[in-house]
Order: structure tokens, then C-alpha cells, then sequence
């Protein structure tokens, strides 16, 4: 490679990350994305067989992605990346990606990825699918994903005490995030899922999945679907769903490192007990109860 088209890649990844805190930082000061669709920045007109799935960054929602795409679809791995099949509607508002021409000829079912809050959330007649991770396994994904794609430097416990738990992260809280959607988990618009069943039942997940959205999956097709949302296989694929796919080496980011082991219990292994203190205190603060043991 010469040293060229190095600078070339080295500016486009500065420009790209640069954009991409920018863009969230626009995001989560907005009041209402409603507001902000109004104002003529996205022409958006909601159906009601719209779907947008989402999460608090790194709980699974490029998981749901792929799942979701495999259910509405005949599943084909012939795209790109899953965004040209299910669009990150936050990064459509900010960067001005699709026009209304654009999400007119999208086809339905209309599919679309969000990290947004729920006050945030575009609203009309559309259903929600909301994927809640272990906070603590969420921390630790979310640190792998700063130092392999944001050129974080610091420590688990650095990222952990001074980031994570002060909200000081793309998204702000997860604390907040999860609570305000849980606050709507019986909203009959509201389908709400814990990662941790999608990775010890995937086929009931799927299932209730299906009967949600109002899909006709025929059953002969249900394990290829689950062959096909496992970790081993969207691992191969893994171009196709990592933002910043091309992201080179040289400057410190690390390829193949979005996707990164798809379990869950990672929190036990980074967490000591301090910070096991500190994070069940947030979370009776918060009065966050999942129903499920973490």
C-alpha cells in the first residue's frame, strides 16, 4: 500500500469518527426526534407495518438485524451490509443517507435499527422491538468496541468507573435507557427481549419474534433461520455488519473485532467486587429489575 492512499485511508477514518461522535452528540441533545423529522432534516412517514428494532448500543441490536432480515425475507447474503436491507435510522437523520424518496422505495416490511431513548423514538403506528443486555456484559462490550473502534487507551476499570457508570458514552446512560423502555414493555406496540434469551433459546425468541410481527414463516424454514443467526455464521460474514468495516490496521483499529464473542457473563470476568457494588447500587437506583437473574 503506498503512502498515498495511506494518508487517503488515515483521513477518511479521522473525518469518519470525528462525523460519528459529532452525529451522536447532535442525537442525544435533541428533545424530540419528532421535532427534529418536522424541521425537514428526514422526510419520515411511518407505516404500520414499520419495525424498528432497538437497544442501547452493544445489547444485540445487529443481532435483531439479522434476525429480523432472515424472518421478513428469503434471507439471502447477497447484500453489502445490513444497512442497505435494514437501516440505522440514527445515522439516516444525521448524515442525511436516505431522502423520502429513498424510504418510500424501501420495501415493506420497513426494518430500521436505533440506540434512541424512548422519548426520542420516532412515534406512529409502527411496532418496537427492544433488546436488553446485562448492564455489566454491556460495559464490557462497549469497552472492547471504544479501544478496537474509538481508539480508547484506558483500562477496563478507567472506562468502566469514569465512562461507563457516569453515562459519559455514546448514548448516555444505560441505566436510563433500559429503564425508560421498560417503563413500555407491555405497550401492545412494544415487544421487549433480553439478549440472554435470544443466546439460551433463540428458536422460542424467534418464535415469539414471529408472532409479533405478524410474519408467515413457513416451519420448514425456521432451522436454516436459526443456522443463520448464529454467532459462528454472522462471524464469517462479519464485513456485512460492521459500520466501519474498512477500517485499516495501521492506525490502531483492529478489523474483525465488531462481533466479538456473542455470550453472555462477561461482566463476571471484568467486574471485581467494587465495582459489582457499584453497579447493583445504580441499579436499585434506578429501579431496574429485568426478571431475570444476571
Amino acid at each position: 500500500m503506498n503512502s498515498l492512499i495511506k494518508k487517503s485511508l488515515s483521513l477518511v477514518l479521522k473525518t469518519t469518527s470525528l462525523v460519528l461522535r459529532e452525529s451522536i452528540e447532535l442525537l442525544t441533545n435533541i428533545a424530540s426526534i419528532n421535532d427534529f423529522i418536522r424541521t425537514g432534516y428526514l422526510d419520515y412517514i411511518p407505516r404500520p407495518d414499520d419495525i424498528f428494532i432497538v437497544s442501547y448500543p452493544r445489547s444485540g441490536t445487529t443481532w435483531m438485524q439479522m434476525i429480523l432480515y432472515q424472518l421478513s425475507t428469503e434471507g439471502k447474503m447477497d447484500f453489502s451490509h445490513i444497512s442497505e436491507v435494514c437501516p440505522w435510522f440514527d445515522r439516516m437523520l444525521s448524515f442525511n443517507i436516505m431522502d423520502g424518496d429513498d424510504l418510500e422505495n424501501l420495501p415493506s416490511p420497513r426494518i430500521f435499527k436505533s440506540h434512541l431513548p424512548y422519548k426520542q423514538i420516532p412515534r406512529g403506528p409502527c411496532k418496537y422491538i427492544y433488546i436488553a443486555r446485562d448492564g455489566k456484559d454491556v460495559a464490557v462490550s462497549y469497552f472492547h468496541f471504544y479501544t478496537s473502534h474509538l481508539n480508547f487507551t484506558g483500562s477496563f476499570s478507567e472506562f468502566f468507573e469514569n465512562y461507563f457508570m457516569r453515562g459519559k458514552v455514546q448514548y448516555g446512560s444505560w441505566f436510563q435507557h433500559v429503564a425508560e423502555w421498560k417503563k413500555h414493555q407491555k405497550d401492545p406496540d412494544v415487544l421487549f427481549i433480553h439478549y440472554e434469551d435470544l443466546v439460551n433459546d433463540l428458536e422460542t425468541t424467534l418464535k415469539r419474534i414471529i408472532h409479533f410481527c405478524e410474519f408467515d414463516v413457513p416451519q420448514e424454514r425456521i432451522p436454516e433461520i436459526m443456522e443463520r443467526c448464529r454467532f459462528q455464521f454472522m462471524k464469517k460474514y462479519e464485513n456485512k455488519f460492521d459500520h466501519i468495516s474498512a477500517v485499516i490496521w495501521e492506525k490502531g483499529y483492529k478489523q474483525n473485532a465488531f462481533i466479538r464473542k456473542g455470550k453472555s457473563g462477561s461482566g463476571r470476568e471484568y467486574l471485581n467486587d467494587e465495582q459489582e457494588k457499584i453497579f447493583a447500587k445504580e441499579l436499585n437506583k434506578m429501579n431496574i429489575n429485568l426478571d431475570m437473574t444476571f
